[in-house]
């Protein structure tokens, strides 16, 4: 019998265990609560966003430097809302890894 007790003791332990406090602080500091924004923000934008390459998307960006769209990956953010509006994108360089442009793809039609 004694076993069959020690053995619910240690799952209801298990059970039952509250978590330990992170530090003897009481709140986080305006640091840490801007990295905490900073990562839920990039994870909501760009958690599963698509990437294609430049030469297969199809993109009406007006404002162009001395970058083509085929040397560009093209990576997709993700909406906040379910609209009936272009696309936001970043276009990346393939050969620098540099952000090259980042608004509307101009796709609304």
């Amino acid at each position: 019998m004694s076993k069959a007790r020690n053995k619910l003791k240690k799952a209801a332990g298990k059970l039952a265990r509250r978590p330990k406090p992170r530090s003897k602080t009481k709140f986080i500091t305006r640091a840490e609560a801007r990295r905490l924004a900073e990562r839920h923000v990039l994870n909501r934008m760009f958690k599963g966003a698509t990437v294609r390459d430049g030469a297969e998307a199809k993109l009406c960006i007006y404002i162009r430097g001395d970058w083509s769209v085929k040397d560009t990956w093209v990576v997709y953010k993700n909406p906040k809302e379910n609209a009936l509006k272009s696309a936001d994108v970043i276009l990346v360089c393939k050969c620098t890894g540099r952000v090259l442009y980042e608004g509307s793809a101009g796709d609304e039609g």
